[in-house]
């Protein structure tokens, strides 16, 4: 080889090491912007809300239309929490208002859809589990308005977000919203309606209890942290998720005085986070799921993800009512490199959402829940030591019974 080869070739492998160290350089996460400044009316806005919430509308404000969807969610879970329904009313149908322009499923938000995907690709719209439980939230809150019809309509669509990613159709697997579209259309005065939710839910949680007729009260649990997305792979362009951090509670045990069960889990939001289907995911690239190939040899590792096999095995063929392990496959598949840039990946999340939504109905004259306790297990089994969590109860003009308890601030 002359020298002037050589020249070449050290110059093409020197730019190739370029090329890599750059791509291994590459910062993480949406890109950063300055915050906005607050205009006389948006800080008055801020003055006027409760302290615990400035911050967070003083962020709303801050970062403007691009993180609009994911401020209203934090902030609607974080007045949830501290009972303030009127301020998680308006917050959760704010985000909902924008959610349902993109992801809805008529011709006008496909429109909408492919004119975002070209020009707001920054706008947080959230994953499907996150636009889901979206409508979890503002279907609780019609519930304890004692407006079942609407209750009922927020969790079916919640199904459908749960269903629907981008342009791809996928099998609904989101049980707790099925669960509470059959209690609401049983308050509703609707059985037909009703049974067809609970039969969706026995095909998907066989041995599950289906509430009663003559049940009046739903309790509702949460515990854990939400799930975490974060950039994974050559140049962070892949989303992958990962449990949330802090916590080992798995189950409930109630205790109200003159009674004393466990809770049944119904729902975990971070295998809403890792599946579409009810199949794992390995990652979401460019917006489109990567399903896990469990007979690819690519090397992937496989990370045990603790969790109550009566909850989720059914889902994926397994039996139901013992302890076990899901499998998620967690790593990336190998990537060439490109001459073009790849968008890195959005871990922006929303961070005020349980691991893990537990549930009872009964008939009772629930009047006062300031006694109740809750106590926690790991999934062991074994004891956690954690002191009893937030309690908030609703009777509706209808007299039926929403109580909902939190094992975490949200």
């Amino acid at each position: 080889m002359n020298s002037k080869n050589l020249h070449k070739t050290t110059l093409s492998i020197a730019s190739a090491a370029l090329v890599i160290a750059l791509a291994g350089c590459t910062s993480t996460g949406p890109a950063q912007y300055q915050p906005l400044a607050l205009n006389a009316q948006e800080q008055d806005a801020v003055a006027d809300k409760p302290a615990y919430l400035q911050p967070l509308y003083r962020k709303l404000f801050e970062e403007g239309k691009r993180n609009e969807v994911l401020n209203r969610m934090e902030i609607g879970t974080a007045a949830f929490y501290r009972g303030d329904i009127d301020l998680a009313r308006e917050n959760f149908d704010a985000a909902l208002e924008t959610i349902e322009t993109v992801y809805a499923d008529n011709e006008a938000a496909t429109q909408a859809r492919s004119m975002w995907h070209e020009e707001g690709r920054k706008d947080f719209k959230g994953e499907p589990y996150e636009r889901a439980m979206a409508y979890y939230y503002r279907g609780v809150i019609y519930l304890i308005d004692g407006e079942y019809d609407n209750a009922r309509a927020s969790f079916v669509s919640g199904l459908m977000q749960d269903a629907f990613a981008e342009e791809e159709q996928n099998r609904s697997d989101f049980a707790v919203m099925m669960l509470l579209a059959g209690w609401s259309a049983q308050k509703m005065g609707s059985p037909v309606l009703a049974e067809e939710a609970y039969d969706e839910l026995r095909a998907l949680r066989p041995d599950f209890p289906i509430p009663a007729a003559e049940d009046n009260v739903l309790i509702l649990a949460e515990t854990g942290f939400s799930p975490r997305k974060l950039a994974d792979g050559m140049g962070h362009y892949e989303l992958v998720f990962r449990p949330g951090k802090n916590f080992t509670e798995k189950h409930v045990m109630l205790n109200t005085g003159a009674d004393q069960f466990e809770l049944a889990p119904v729902e975990s939001v971070y295998w809403q986070a890792t599946s579409r289907g009810g199949r794992p995911v390995d990652a979401i690239i460019e917006g489109k799921a990567a399903f896990a190939n469990t007979t690819a040899d690519l090397g992937r590792d496989l990370a045990q993800l603790g969790v109550t096999a009566r909850v989720f095995s059914p889902a994926l063929g397994g039996s139901s009512g013992q302890v076990g392990n899901t499998l998620a496959l967690i790593g990336v598949a190998s990537m060439a490199l490109s001459a073009n840039v790849k968008p890195r990946a959005d871990t922006r999340y929303w961070s005020r959402l349980p691991d893990t939504v537990h549930t009872s109905t009964m008939r009772a004259n629930v009047t006062d829940v300031s006694q109740w306790q809750a106590s926690y297990t790991d999934i062991d089994g074994n004891p956690v030591n954690l002191k009893s969590g937030v309690f908030r109860h609703y009777q509706d003009p209808q007299g039926n019974h929403v109580i909902w308890h939190s094992s975490r601030a949200r």
